[in-house]
């Protein structure tokens, strides 16, 4: 019964993860960029010499082994209901936000062990980039886009796969790559674009969530929420019906998603120059 559970957990939260192993990857990456040498040594020393990079998809990979760490499972993602103006940890489901600020803390801490720091960092770097992901602060009805089906260039996928994994992708980009790419955005500010608080981060997200869906769609009655048809699980729509999207809709998001990419690792330079 015990091993039933643990299985069922694990595909509940199969899909649960931001932007797929590129996309992490990026996010370490962009943020060595900005560390302090000082701080980056001392980082370096405590991963036992691996990169931000490397660690960024661990806490995607222990759900190989719910039965340690399905604790962490919803760490994730959280939920902002459309209309609702301030959030609401003890309502939201997921705990994205509380959680991150628990592990910066515990890095913070004087008494945090090497371990305790060592995971910690592993998911500060991660959830920075879930953080930054619009489908990460769900609306509450769709499981994070994880209901609504798409066809990406004829291959039908989710709009919460569309986002983590299937148009970065595309691209053919290897991680280093793609970090060059959104560094371009360098130019602008960087300290400025640095500021802020993770629940203003968060907004950011939740304020960029509506314009991921494909618009130009029948709504399907959900009593007062009303969801695209293809979010509907229950009309279980034919594969011909679903919206078919394509380079336009690359053209129109893969700027943003490069941009909450690079985002998200200056961020997280910026905390952890502020831990140490």
């Amino acid at each position: 019964m015990k091993t039933l559970i643990t299985m069922v957990i694990l595909m509940m939260s199969t899909n649960l993860w931001a932007w797929g192993p590129t996309g992490h990857r990026v996010v370490g990456e962009v943020a060595e960029k900005y560390l302090k040498n000082k701080v980056l040594k001392k980082i370096t020393k405590i991963l036992d010499g691996e990169s931000l990079a490397r660690v960024s998809n661990w806490p995607d990979k222990i759900k190989s082994d719910p039965e340690q760490y399905s604790y962490t499972f919803s760490w994730h993602y959280t939920s902002w209901p459309a209309g609702q103006d301030h959030y609401d940890p003890h309502t939201a489901s997921g705990s994205l936000l509380t959680s991150l600020q628990k592990q910066i803390d515990i890095l913070r801490k004087r008494d945090s062990t090497k371990d305790e720091k060592a995971f910690a960092i592993k998911f500060i770097v991660h959830l920075m980039g879930d953080l930054h992901q619009p489908l990460h602060v769900g609306n509450g009805h769709d499981h994070g886009g994880n209901s609504c089906r798409v066809l990406f260039h004829k291959e039908e996928v989710n709009l919460h796969k569309l986002w983590d994994e299937s148009m970065i992708d595309f691209t053919r980009l290897s991680f280093t790559e793609l970090s060059r790419f959104v560094d371009v955005r360098a130019k602008g500010d960087i300290s400025k674009l640095q500021s802020g608080t993770l629940l203003q981060w968060m907004t950011e997200s939740r304020d960029l969530r509506d314009s991921v869906y494909p618009s130009d769609v029948t709504l399907s009655s959900k009593g007062k929420n009303s969801l695209p048809n293809y979010c509907d699980r229950d009309l279980n729509l034919p594969t011909e019906q679903l919206p078919k999207l394509g380079y336009g809709y690359s053209y129109k998001h893969m700027p943003v998603v490069e941009e909450r990419l690079f985002l998200a690792g200056i961020r997280l330079a910026k905390i952890l120059n502020e831990s140490f």
